[in-house]
């Protein structure tokens, strides 16, 4: 009896710990690449689980993402990842900040919320850029619209997310393994100046990972790129 309690609390321990859509094992390298419409590689990506912890049923966790762009002699550049589940759903924004931050050459060591808020003064940021995964969501379920906007490269670029929708649970198969996702779907759209782009993007998201795939559509239906998780260091 009491081996039986035992596992069935084990059980439940690993469900709990696996209840969001993000890693809370810190050191854990998630290693992505990208591809172009034309299936060449374009860049590889590696988040790094730098900070986990837990308040309650309060679970929490940063990823720093360096990125490696396939040119003649690589181009490298940073973004942050800051995760949430509050014990219904999981919280995931991008740092837009951190990226610039580090371009700056300031020490990555004395980024806090005073230097994110010098920051986004700086790039004038606005907005909400806010992913917002429930658990056990049911497919056709609409999810909320967003948008944001900042100066990059000098110039205003306005983003905005909408129709996104809840897709049903689909298994994806990669190189880093077989992972069972919730399989969202959205229209983003990018205006820089007076030129707009607008893409339908298909993500796929598991438990205790994060971003397993991520392909995105022209408004013809014609590819224009995608990325995938293909290897998992602990």
């Amino acid at each position: 009896m009491k081996k039986t309690i035992l596992f069935i609390f084990a059980i439940l321990a690993c469900h709990v710990s696996h209840a969001q859509y993000f890693c809370t094992t810190e050191g854990t390298e998630l290693h992505y690449v990208s591809y172009d419409e034309a299936g060449q590689s374009v860049s590889n990506e590696t988040a790094v689980v730098g900070y986990a912890g837990r308040n309650g049923e309060n679970v929490s966790a940063s990823y720093i993402n360096k990125i490696v762009t396939n040119k003649q002699k690589g181009d490298t550049s940073y973004t942050r990842f800051d995760w949430n589940y509050d014990g219904n759903q999981t919280v995931c924004v991008e740092d837009l900040m951190f990226g610039p931050y580090i371009d700056s050459d300031s020490d990555p060591a004395k980024y806090d919320t005073a230097a994110r808020t010098a920051m986004q003064e700086e790039l004038k940021f606005k907005g909400n850029n806010a992913l917002v995964l429930k658990r056990q969501a049911k497919a056709g379920e609409s999810m909320p619209d967003r948008s944001y906007s900042l100066i990059a490269n000098m110039l205003k670029n306005e983003i905005t997310i909408s129709g996104a929708t809840y897709m049903g649970e689909e298994r994806i198969s990669t190189t880093a393994g077989k992972f069972d996702c919730l399989k969202i779907s959205y229209l983003k759209r990018t205006k820089v100046l007076l030129k707009s782009t607008t893409h339908r993007i298909n993500e796929w998201y598991a438990e205790g990972i994060g971003l397993v795939k991520s392909e995105s559509f022209d408004m013809k239906g014609k590819p224009a790129g995608k990325t995938l998780l293909v290897k998992i260091v602990k």
